[in-house]
């Protein structure tokens, strides 16, 4: 459920006219292609879909390798490898296989420290565990029970989220682990306890926690982000179903802050909320935009999961915001919460910004007229168009660093899935 916006909330809000800053027709600078990451081959009877999963401030890209096997019977197995990838200077992208522990059949990545450590699972006795890898890469340490992942960690390497599954559906806990071994339950508070499974989604450098709070059952199971800081806890005011459509939230900036969208109630109304967190816990909260008071509907797109990359150091904000006839254009909050519209550029049906960095950075992923996406960069008004590698279309956006590295996952025509890496420095 990638949409930000239900088709209902668009046709309610229909005829509504964009109220942002005004903006002059971008300018346009050459064109930067992407290059494909080197992945592993696929044998016989396999098929092949490498993921990436996370990126570090250096540029070190942490991934998953599936690979799906159908055996002369029909059925089908599969087994997925953590991988690494860094690109060298005059050498290029180099991969490298995480090493799995003892016993261990497969594993996958979630998360990378800023020194390159990896948070994931691997698979032991037919049920996963939370692992941490080492900066080498060649050791992998277990660090939770079975039936567990470690879904993030802060940049630092310091704490680890460790989500557990319960023995029923609709059981489970979450922890934070520290490299030294201590754990601290995520319960106790009100926020917390509202639900019966959490998952740890981001961590900060200061140990400030977004925790994924979950309650409801079926049709009628809500996420809710929750802030998690020295045992206090704020709720975000946003949620989730698997009707309406995921709460996409940021991961956690150095200061605490977050950028949320999704649905609120309050006295009873349903309304759909972009807004800006600040100030960690307890913090406050300056709503972007919100649909029921005649605004644009404004939200983040979240992929894959409920985290994005929307939210930069310097407070610029990407998402999309519906326009006069219920179209998508990408938009730009900056720290100040001034928007910014970029006009659709020709051959353009409908965009949203997907990832942001410092200095009024924004990537866009838009639908072209010919069926296909197109990936581009905006630089304070400048538009980049970032061609995917030929014979690859765009899937999915990672994250854009402070330096520079784009990285996203590619398709080709046979369902092959990879990363590829755009150098815009």
């Amino acid at each position: 459920m990638t949409n930000v916006v239900t088709r209902a909330t668009t046709a309610a809000l229909a005829g509504t006219l964009v109220a942002a800053s005004a903006v002059m027709p971008a300018s346009a600078a050459s064109a930067v292609r992407g290059v494909l990451l080197p992945i592993p081959a696929a044998g016989p009877g396999e098929s092949l879909a490498v993921t990436a999963a996370d990126v570090s401030p250096l540029g070190v890209v942490a991934g998953t390798a599936r690979v799906t096997t159908t055996g002369p019977d029909g059925n089908t197995s599969m087994v997925e490898t953590p991988y690494r990838w860094a690109g060298l200077p005059r050498v290029g992208w180099q991969r490298q296989r995480l090493a799995l522990p003892a016993g261990a059949t497969s594993g996958s990545v979630s998360s990378i420290t800023d020194l390159g450590e990896v948070a994931g699972d691997v698979t032991v006795d037919g049920a996963t565990r939370a692992t941490r890898w080492s900066i080498t890469g060649t050791t992998a340490t277990l660090i939770g029970e079975p039936r567990s992942r470690a879904g993030a960690v802060d940049p630092r390497g310091a704490t680890w989220g460790v989500s557990t599954a319960g023995p029923e559906l609709i059981s489970g806990k979450a922890e934070l682990v520290t490299r030294a071994g201590a754990r601290t339950l995520l319960s106790g508070t009100p926020e917390l306890d509202a639900g019966y499974r959490r998952y740890v989604i981001s961590i900060n450098a200061t140990g400030t926690a977004l925790v994924s709070v979950f309650s409801g059952a079926g049709q009628g199971t809500t996420a809710r982000p929750v802030l998690w800081k020295d045992g206090a806890t704020t709720s975000i005011p946003v949620f989730g179903t698997a009707y309406l459509g995921p709460a996409c939230v940021s991961r956690v900036q150095a200061d605490g802050s977050v950028v949320a969208s999704g649905f609120s109630v309050t006295a009873g109304l349903p309304k759909y909320v972009l807004l800006r967190h600040v100030g960690g816990v307890p913090g406050s909260n300056v709503v972007l935009t919100e649909a029921t008071q005649g605004q644009p509907v404004g939200g983040l797109v979240c992929p894959s999961g409920q985290t994005v990359n929307n939210l930069a150091a310097d407070g610029g904000v990407a998402g999309v915001l519906t326009n006069a006839s219920g179209g998508r254009n990408a938009a730009y909050w900056n720290a100040a919460n001034e928007v910014t519209v970029v006009p659709l550029a020709a051959g353009e049906l409908s965009a949203q910004g997907v990832a942001v960095a410092n200095g009024r950075r924004m990537v866009i992923l838009a639908d072209g007229d010919d069926g296909t996406n197109r990936l581009s960069l905006w630089r304070d008004g400048v538009r980049t168009e970032l061609p995917a590698p030929r014979g690859w279309t765009i899937r999915s956006v990672v994250e854009l660093t402070e330096s520079g590295v784009l990285i996203a996952n590619v398709q080709d025509a046979a369902g092959t899935i990879r990363p590829a890496a755009w150098s815009l420095s």
